[in-house]
């Protein structure tokens, strides 16, 4: 399905209800379970080093459209075409041809918003702002197989609090302009043509695009609760020499523990290719160096962090059992709220995505004392849209659309 205006009145269904079947209506939820539990079948048998080549099949309750669906919105799809490429996973002609196809457009993808980065980083270095690249803009390129191989759907940029002004105003010489959505510590900038989404089925290269430009890496678990990982200098982090401009990358443990907090944060809306981005980092950088558990298992500590990074590191040990060092993911697990544990528990690498409808982040579930379980609740009925909260009239549209979400989650149960 390609018609664009087809496609808008889906998406502008699914921004009201959060519910795949505004932007699917033939996808069953069971079909789409389906083929998320073949997808995570088959790059835990990858991950875990299976003897021979691994068979991918379509699903006996999905079909290979679903598949590919389901491939695509874990953001697994090219890097099941990359190992279908190399050998490492065989399947029938069409499965084949279905994913060489998500993989051709990740690769156009990645060097499109390569040369976008390039130019917003010489942008910056213009006007001396030392930025640090952050999650699949950088990750691409330092532990996946293939650059094409890690959707990334906008660049994320830390600069320091001091030089925003002067990154501001490098993103608007390059014809970006701010969205008007109020983030905590975060710029979402729009570039002049961010592209459009060609295809509700497909990867496509040219979907639209953003800059979230950074000034910290803290987030906003739930109303009231800021995770936060320390004072980050973006002058003090890493050179990465292999960009053709001046950029930077966060040093370890400090990154993993960013993708694990990013990754975490997205608890019940979390893509499979997340977990696996853990799973290759761990082994690239902390398999050959392991007393760095030890500086990862201090961070957490010493920054409360360790309940907010729990429950991606526990799905990405499920997806690859020994990826985290045991101690480290009994640390953390021991850190969390029970009703978090217990959230965690019911979840798997396949099941981490929950589209039918999207439920919420479950703010409470953050919570680790009665005094930050009253500031959500105070948070959640009477939430803010920048440092102000939002008008009543707004406020009385977004319970019409809890309610409306409530009903019809019933009604599909």
């Amino acid at each position: 399905m390609s018609d664009p205006d087809e496609i808008a009145r889906r998406l502008a269904r699914y921004a009201e209800t959060e519910d795949a079947r505004a932007l699917w209506p033939d996808v069953t939820p069971a079909a789409f379970r389906a083929a998320l539990e073949e997808v995570a079948r088959v790059a835990a048998a990858v991950l875990g080093d299976a003897p021979g080549p691994v068979t991918l099949m379509v699903p006996p309750r999905a079909d290979l459209r679903i598949l590919g669906i389901g491939g695509m919105t874990a953001g697994m799809g090219a890097l099941l075409g990359w190992w279908i490429e190399t050998g490492r996973v065989v399947a029938a002609t069409e499965t084949r041809a279905l994913f060489a196809g998500h993989l051709d457009e990740g690769r156009r993808r990645a060097t499109r918003l390569r040369a976008e980065l390039e130019r917003v980083l010489g942008a910056f270095a213009a006007r001396g702002v030392a930025a640090v690249v952050l999650k699949g803009a950088e990750t691409a390129y330092r532990y996946f197989p293939d650059p094409g191989t890690r959707p990334t759907a906008d660049l994320d940029l830390l600069v320091a609090a001091g030089d925003l002004p002067s990154a501001e105003k490098a993103l608007r010489a390059l014809g970006f302009t701010q969205d008007t959505v109020w983030v905590p510590q975060r710029g979402h900038w729009i570039p002049a043509d961010p592209g459009r989404v060609g295809s509700l089925e497909w990867p496509d290269a040219d979907s639209p695009w953003h800059v979230d430009l950074h000034v910290s890496l803290d987030r906003g678990e739930a109303a009231g609760i800021v995770a936060s990982l320390g004072v980050v200098d973006p002058a003090s982090a890493e050179p990465w020499a292999a960009l053709a401009q001046p950029a930077r990358v966060l040093p370890q443990p400090l990154h993993l523990a960013y993708l694990a907090l990013h990754a975490s944060s997205h608890l019940n809306a979390l893509p499979m290719i997340r977990l696996v981005e853990l799973v290759y980092v761990a082994r690239q950088d902390f398999d050959r160096a392991p007393e760095r558990w030890d500086a990862f298992l201090n961070l957490v500590r010493e920054t409360r962090a360790a309940r907010f990074v729990y429950p991606a590191l526990q799905l990405a040990d499920r997806l690859a059992p020994g990826a985290v060092e045991p101690r480290v993911l009994a640390a953390v697990r021991a850190a969390a709220p029970r009703l978090l544990r217990r959230a965690v528990e019911r979840l798997s690498p396949a099941t981490s995505q929950r589209l039918h409808p999207r439920p919420g982040t479950g703010q409470l579930l953050w919570t680790a004392t009665p005094r930050e379980a009253l500031r959500v609740l105070s948070g959640s009925l009477w939430p803010r849209s920048g440092p102000r909260r939002v008008p009543l009239r707004k406020l009385a549209h977004i319970y019409r659309l809890r309610l409306t979400r409530i009903l019809r989650a019933m009604g599909a149960g």
